[in-house]
Parts: C-alpha cells; sequence; structure tokens
C-alpha cells in the first residue's frame, strides 16, 4: 500500500509537550523552556525513526538532538550519574541541587558540573584505578538492586507517553568510563599496555553485562524506543586512538551494547564527540544506528564515502542568516533537504528556525512519499 499523499495539513500542531531536555535548557533560555511542538504527521516520530534506522526511506528525515526534535531525552534520577552530571532528563521536578560537585554511586567518582559549559567531569589528578590489569582491588561494580526501577516506571509513565522516539541516556561508555577510572594518561596507556590489556577487556566485559542488565530492568518498567551512549573518542584535532586500537580494544564491547538495545527491539545512538573521521569503521563495524558528529568533522565527505551504510549521520551546526521571513526559512530548509534528500541523514542543530525545520520536513516528505514502509 503506497503511502498518502503530502498535505500542508501535516505542518498543523495538534498540541505541545514538555520538553524532555528541559533541565539541561533552563539556562539557554532563562529558566523559562517552551514547550515542544507535535505536529499532525501521517505517522508518528519514533516510527519514522525505525524506517529510517532499518535503511528504509523515512517519511521525513528525522530531527534528532537534545530537544526541540523528533526524540524525548530521557535520563532518569535513578541513575546516579545522572543525578551528579546535572542531566537528570525525566518527569519529575526540578532536583535540589545545592552543590555542582557531587560524588556518584557508581564507582565513587567525583564529579564537577561546570554551569557555563553545561557539563561535568571527574575531578581529575586522583584517580580511582592506578593500574588495569587489576582494577577489580580498586573499585567494585554497582548494584542494580538499589534501584526502584518500578518506581521510576511510575514516575516517569506520563512523561515518556509521547509520539517521539523515547531515548534512554547512559554515562558513560567505554573509553569514557576507563578515563573517569584512571584520568586521560593512564587510560591511554592501558589500552595500549600489553601487562593491562586484559584488565582492560575484563571491565570492559563487566560495564557490558552491567548496561545489559540495566537497559533490561529499564525497558521492563519504562516505554523505552532507544538507547544512547556516551564515550567520546575524539579530541578537537583527532582520535584518541587509532582504529586498530578502537577496533580491538572497545568495538566490540559497543557491538555487544547494541545488541543489548537491538535484541529488545530498540535503536542505538552512539554520543561521540571529537574529530574522528577515522574511527567510523569501528561505529559501522559495532551496528550503531546513529552518530551525530560534531560540526569538526567532514560531513559532507563522511555522508558520501558511507552513503551505501544504514548508519544515519546527524548535522551539527546548521548556520543560517539571522532576521529572515518565515519563507524564507522555509526554502533554506527545502534546500537543505535537497542536498542531503538521498543520504541517511538527520538534522541534529539546536535553535535553528522552526520554519526552517518545516521546510525539511516538507520537501522530504514529498521525495520520500513514494517510497514502500
Amino acid at each position: 500500500m503506497g503511502r498518502k499523499e503530502f498535505d500542508v495539513s501535516e505542518l498543523d500542531i495538534i498540541d505541545y509537550r514538555k520538553c524532555g531536555a528541559m533541565a539541561i535548557f533552563k539556562p539557554l533560555f532563562g529558566g523559562n523552556v517552551p514547550p515542544e511542538p507535535v505536529y499532525n504527521t501521517p505517522i508518528t516520530p519514533k516510527e519514522n525513526w525505525r524506517l529510517a534506522a532499518a535503511g528504509k526511506k523515512p517519511y521525513w528525515i528525522p530531527r534528532g538532538g537534545w530537544g526541540f526534535c523528533d526524540i524525548n531525552v530521557f535520563r532518569p534520577r535513578i541513575h546516579p550519574d545522572s543525578v551528579v552530571t546535572h542531566i537528570i532528563c525525566d518527569g519529575e521536578e526540578d532536583y535540589p541541587y545545592t552543590s555542582n560537585t557531587m560524588t556518584s554511586d557508581w564507582f565513587g567518582l567525583e564529579w564537577v558540573f561546570v554551569p557555563h559549559v553545561g557539563g561535568a567531569t571527574v575531578k581529575p589528578g586522583n584517580p580511582k584505578v592506578l593500574d588495569a590489569s587489576c582494577w577489580e582491588e580498586y573499585v567494585s561494580l554497582p548494584s542494580l538492586d538499589a534501584m526502584d526501577f518500578a518506581m521510576c516506571g511510575e514516575k516517569n509513565k506520563e512523561f515518556l507517553n509521547t509520539p517521539k522516539m523515547n531515548q534512554l541516556g547512559i554515562l558513560s561508555g567505554f573509553w569514557e568510563r576507563l578515563m573517569s577510572l584512571m584520568d586521560v594518561e593512564g587510560a591511554a596507556v592501558a589500552l595500549i599496555d600489553e601487562e593491562q590489556k586484559a584488565g582492560v577487556h575484563r571491565l570492559f566485559d563487566a560495564l557490558c553485562n552491567l548496561y545489559d542488565e540495566y537497559i533490561d530492568r529499564m525497558v521492563k518498567h519504562c516505554d523505552i524506543d532507544c538507547v544512547l551512549v556516551h564515550d567520546d573518542w575524539g579530541t578537537q584535532n583527532g582520535p584518541f586512538f587509532s582504529l586498530d586500537t578502537c577496533m580491538d580494544m572497545i568495538a566490540p564491547y559497543l557491538k555487544r551494547m547494541v545488541e543489548s538495545a537491538h535484541k529488545r527491539g530498540l535503536l542505538f545512538e552512539l554520543h561521540s564527540c571529537g574529530k574522528m573521521e577515522k574511527l567510523v569503521p569501528a561505529i559501522l563495524e559495532a551496528k550503531v544506528d546513529i552518530w551525530c558528529p560534531q560540526s569538526i568533522n567532514d560531513f559532507d565527505s563522511l555522508v558520501e564515502t558511507y552513503k551505501d551504510e544504514t548508519l544515519i549521520f546527524g548535522k551539527q551546526g546548521i548556520e543560517v542568516p539571522q532576521g529572515l521571513g518565515d519563507e524564507e526559512y522555509r526554502q533554506l530548509g527545502r534546500d537543505w533537504a535537497a542536498k542531503y534528500i538521498d543520504y541517511h541523514v538527520c538534522t541534529a542543530t539546536r535553535g535553528i528556525p522552526e520554519a526552517f525545520t518545516q521546510g525539511v520536513y516538507e520537501y522530504s516528505r514529498k521525495a520520500y512519499q513514494d517510497a514502500e514502509d
């Protein structure tokens, strides 16, 4: 059965919902975050994401990102790392923070939140693990039994009752976790030191088991469509490690996390910052569904090089001029969509005018309307 032809009524706003990432956006909006519009689309955004991730033509080019998009960001406070890093995104009241420095129950790490950056990092200079070959002597794995998943599900039932793709975010991935335990220098050495590599493999194996169980318990109590894992692999100049090292030490475990999501019918997004075009083969090896590279990467080269893969590349840093009218912004959106219509892409830029995204929607909706579901 063919798809319904585009109708201008699809751009009608039929509802408004609380922004999933409200806690993150409050500083940007002076504490007053507007609600997100829900459009009269022929299928839900979460259904559209599934088509795109399956390598099929979606109904429209999806909108990714942290908010004001087709994703409902879910970082429940049941996870201690969400609390200490100040990125709680859930349906409960604002968390009563009294300090920017907090210690997480997960691995006993002290995190420092930097408000003007909007992010947190483990306080450096006092690594928990001095030798990865015997990391078990320094730290123990967190216990999931201490977390009330049923209560989390009950308190977030309405928050997750949305047509958008509910995305469970997890801090941290494998490289980031190793860095948080050993500091950057120690972690980098551990990845290539023959005396420590076996210990790193044991740690990453244990983390895979922990995350698999965490995802399993979450999906039993919460309506989840996707899992996102943070694991920044690059600096502003290039990767932290070589592709060979990544394929040997990290990609196999990332692949297991992707499998944890896929076997439960969930999509998987890797959040990985830095200039890291060289590491894309490892992302593909792990079967990741979505990656939104920072704008320091050559987006056009990436989508062309990997156009035959199903990996969806998210375009950050879309630049549009200020002070234009809505129709001018819609035309810019149509032009952008025309450029990328034959690639596996999503928009992932915060702060672009809504009229621009409507133009992207209109052009791509018309371009894809003859495709098969």
